[in-house]
């Protein structure tokens, strides 16, 4: 259950998400991020089954985050959402030979998939991330891409997808640019 903030960015997120707009989420740390992420998900695999029915494809969401946090997603993930499918790209969670499997036809063996979690770097490693069009893209802990000039923050502006959603807990460290 969320809490009345949360239901609101929720909708939020989904409503620019639709149009096609990047949002900035800048909560608190425990203040419910991931579960807004997810309930969002969960919303967009909804509408994903009706749209994959009509036309038969179906672009899974992609999550980009520290390593850190990888852990920490999957079980927010099992927690709170386990009608998502997601595959975790990265060696800690997933073996090479599927990884590499996936790299071969990444359109056929994401198929049903709603989500595919990330990391900054593996973003800049694996090429088969920038050949699709996602659904969505969301980054967490958005300040990794704060510097314009750094690899991974040049290779995730190069993600195609029809909306972007930031999340973070410090928005601003420095300079108003690091919200730019």
């Amino acid at each position: 259950t969320l809490r009345p903030y949360q239901t609101t960015g929720v909708k939020w997120l989904w409503l620019l998400s639709r149009l096609g707009l990047g949002a900035c989420l800048a909560d608190d740390m425990g203040l419910g991020k991931t579960i807004q992420v997810l309930s969002l998900l969960l919303m967009l695999k909804g509408q994903r089954s009706v749209a994959a029915k009509a036309t038969g494809h179906q672009r899974p969401a992609l999550l980009v985050l520290p390593a850190s946090l990888l852990a920490n997603w999957k079980a927010e993930i099992e927690r709170f959402a386990p009608s998502l499918r997601c595959f975790f790209a990265h060696p800690s969670q997933t073996n090479t030979d599927e990884l590499k499997a996936v790299a071969k036809d990444p359109e056929r063996a994401l198929a049903g998939i709603d989500a595919v979690l990330t990391t900054y770097s593996m973003v800049t490693r694996l090429e088969w991330i920038a050949s699709l069009d996602w659904s969505l893209i969301v980054l967490d802990e958005a300040q990794a891409i704060k510097n314009p000039t750094a690899r991974q923050t040049r290779a995730v502006k190069q993600l195609k997808t029809g909306a972007r959603i930031v999340l973070t807990g410090t928005p601003v460290e420095n300079r108003l640019t690091d919200l730019w």
